[in-house]
């Protein structure tokens, strides 16, 4: 059995189709010669090297176009790409990540990274560092930490890390670094807001129709009306004898024109007793300008209004 070497099959294919060729010329270009089979070897030996240059010069031409694609995903990718060293040197970083750190890549190549690393969060950052390039097992860890920029900026980032291993060299961190500020901000208004919703104030929130979408525990204990009953209902569900249409259309008009009306108004508890209410209404506006939800805020005043009403009537 004869034996084949590596690229045996495709030279015998480039061999097949430059025979091919060769036949195929016209009869001019095969006038026998002295040496007509040495000269048909070296004709099809010269379709084979040229067969094999345009093939290379494909191969090339492919490999460069892979390569830029690899740049620019690699380059210009939402997320910061760092190589550390096990020193905590940074080798290598892509635009993006000297982008989040507002330095020019060439000024951050062998640079600590922990010089980027905001004062609260450094001993912490050291215990993951010699962590991850120690003990750690070589998975996938994230955790997120205050970054400094030269300027004295702090933004919060997101890292996921992987330790390589190579074969011959020394290992080093893989970090994708990721720009979580906006999300962070996102995070303290919802705990400002749901602790601002736990208030003793009483709160409802209406869609652009005053169709209530969600009242707090403190909008049940003042009204007597609870949750599931004030849901799917308009504030009108408040509202008591003691204003006239004028005086609600007012208060809209303003609400609608300015953004936001408070006051003192007249509401209606679920066992029909009437209770003054210190009143703030806001509107609530999304990105495009339009309102989206309505807020409202009230104050229960009957206590205030218990204690004053002798002193009024001894002025009086």
């Amino acid at each position: 059995m004869t034996k084949k070497y590596p690229g045996h099959e495709a030279r015998q294919t480039l061999r097949t189709e430059a025979e091919r060729l060769v036949v195929s010329l016209s009869p001019e270009a095969l006038i026998a010669q002295p040496n007509e089979i040495l000269l048909h070897e070296l004709l099809v030996h010269k379709i084979e090297l040229e067969m094999q240059n345009e093939e290379l010069r494909r191969a090339h031409t492919a490999l460069e176009e892979a390569r830029d694609r690899f740049v620019d995903l690699y380059e210009f990718a939402p997320v910061g790409y760092i190589t550390i060293t096990r020193d905590g040197l940074m080798s290598e970083i892509n635009l993006t990540g000297a982008d989040l750190l507002k330095v020019d890549r060439t000024k951050l190549l062998m640079r600590r990274f922990s010089q980027f690393v905001a004062a609260p969060d450094k001993d912490r950052w050291y215990r993951l560092f010699l962590n991850l390039m120690t003990t750690a097992p070589a998975d996938k860890q994230a955790f997120d930490l205050q970054m400094l920029r030269p300027d004295g900026a702090v933004f919060h980032a997101h890292l996921d890390c992987l330790r390589h291993n190579p074969a011959n060299a020394e290992p080093t961190l893989r970090v994708n670094l990721t720009d979580i500020s906006k999300s962070k901000q996102i995070e303290q208004e919802l705990r400002i807001a749901a602790t601002a919703f736990e208030s003793q104030e009483g709160i409802w929130v209406t869609d652009t129709d005053w169709v209530i979408l969600k009242v707090n525990l403190a909008f049940t204990h003042i009204t007597g009306f609870s949750a599931a009953e004030a849901l799917g209902q308009t504030p009108n569900l408040l509202r008591s004898e003691r204003h006239d249409q004028g005086f609600y259309a007012a208060l809209w008009h303003t609400v609608n024109t300015t953004g936001a009306w408070q006051g003192e108004i007249w509401n209606r508890r679920k066992n029909g007793e009437d209770y003054p209410a210190w009143t703030s209404i806001t509107a609530v506006y999304g990105d495009d300008g339009a309102v989206i939800y309505y807020v409202g805020m009230q104050s229960d005043m009957s206590q205030q209004k218990t204690a004053a009403a002798p002193i009024e009537q001894g002025l009086s």
